[in-house]
């Protein structure tokens, strides 16, 4: 531009090639033998995948209409240094430490250990490309298991070995890996991953050019593409990280965001504690949220009297509201007198069926009515029940 001004000829040296160039050779590059080879793997990485099922504040529409929200935190100066301290320590990239701090995040958020997680990807591993114009940029899935609840330290280095092997089979298109793997197709739901960590590690400069003043400026309206997306970045001068959170308003609040937010920097600050901690044991409450638990344990007591059971007390509340809805869950509503009866109907077979005064019944039912209506009977029955997790060893 300043040789434009000047008249001058362009001190930019001839592109050696074009992007229709890249193009055509990546086209008869990746067929045969070495698309099989990038496929082979990612069938294997992304086999028998299920979706990410974050709580959120609404029900998921049929159709996301993509509207979002943004969030901005930043992480301290000395919170990073001891990110960095970690990285450097455990042979890892602060790229490999974020990401497995944030799948801790969602991990602990949807109770699932399977977590898979998008990422961009510059795809300028070339030296013919570094300076062409034109969009490289791929998307990669980072998959990471928990069972077992592992230490951050070993989940470390999973996400670290993945990494890898991802960046070493990045050249397969996403489109093109979506299309050979055929997902179930879901309007509601992005496909393989529905959560975006994106570590962005482009050095900054600053644009200047003779006569104009620039300066960044906002495109307006926000979008989501993703139910979620973690930004990051280092800031030069405070040496601290920038984060910025952004969010499908169609799912979640603002306040759910920001509480997240909270979350995640307490994470952060326990990893770096103790990174041998197990992820399940890492804490995620703010100091605010403790205190306001601790409150919510020592509010005035209720006087019951004394040798009245909670199926008696339960039928008291039948008796003075019957028509009122007691119970809502996802398979439908019950109001008191509707739960009353089916209660009573399963009593009835229980005691048909010997259950009386110390006798142990099993539940294993997930939260919905069925369950409720379960535990009360088995209460007027006279026994105790016992919840049984189908996840456990028989």
């Amino acid at each position: 531009y300043t040789a434009f001004l000047a008249g001058e000829p362009s001190p930019l040296e001839p592109l050696p090639i074009q992007y229709a160039d890249f193009s055509a050779w990546q086209q008869d590059w990746l067929q045969g033998e070495v698309l099989e080879g990038q496929m082979g793997y990612w069938r294997g990485q992304l086999e028998d995948l299920t979706p990410l099922e974050l709580p959120t504040d609404r029900p998921r529409p049929a159709v996301l209409s993509y509207e979002g929200g943004t969030h901005g935190l930043r992480l301290s100066s000395r919170l990073a240094e001891g990110l960095r301290a970690l990285s450097r320590d455990e042979g890892t990239t602060l790229f490999m430490t974020l990401m497995a701090a944030f799948q801790v995040l969602l991990h602990r958020y949807s109770g699932q250990s399977d977590i898979a997680v998008g990422t961009p990807i510059a795809g300028r591993n070339r030296s013919e490309i570094e300076g062409l114009i034109g969009m490289f940029v791929n998307t990669l899935v980072i998959r990471s298991d928990m069972a077992g609840d592992p230490s951050f330290r070993e989940l470390l280095e999973q996400v670290r070995e993945t990494s890898l092997e991802a960046h070493a089979h990045q050249d397969l298109p996403f489109e093109k890996l979506v299309e050979e793997l055929q997902p179930e197709r879901d309007l509601s739901r992005n496909p393989l991953f529905q959560v975006m960590f994106a570590w962005q590690n482009a050095p900054e400069a600053e644009l200047a050019m003779p006569g104009l003043e620039i300066r960044p400026g906002g495109v307006g309206g926000e979008v989501a593409k993703f139910d979620l997306s973690l930004s990051l970045w280092e800031e030069t001068e405070s040496e601290a990280i920038g984060v910025l959170w952004s969010y499908a308003t169609d799912l979640f609040d603002a306040g759910t965001i920001q509480r997240m937010g909270e979350h995640f920097v307490r994470l952060l600050e326990g990893i770096v504690a103790d990174p041998d901690a197990r992820v399940g044991e890492l804490a995620l409450l703010t100091k605010a949220e403790w205190g306001q638990l601790m409150a919510w344990g020592t509010g005035p007591e209720l006087a019951v009297p004394e040798g009245v059971c909670i199926h008696d007390l339960f039928e008291a509340r039948v008796a003075e509201a019957p028509d009122r809805v007691a119970l809502v869950a996802q398979d439908g509503r019950l109001t008191y007198g509707e739960l009353e009866a089916r209660a009573n109907r399963l009593a009835r077979y229980l005691v048909e069926l010997g259950v009386g005064a110390e006798t142990l019944v099993g539940v294993s039912l997930p939260r919905t009515t069925e369950m409720v209506v379960a535990v009360l009977g088995i209460l007027k029955a006279g026994g105790a029940y016992l919840p049984l997790d189908p996840d456990l060893p028989e």
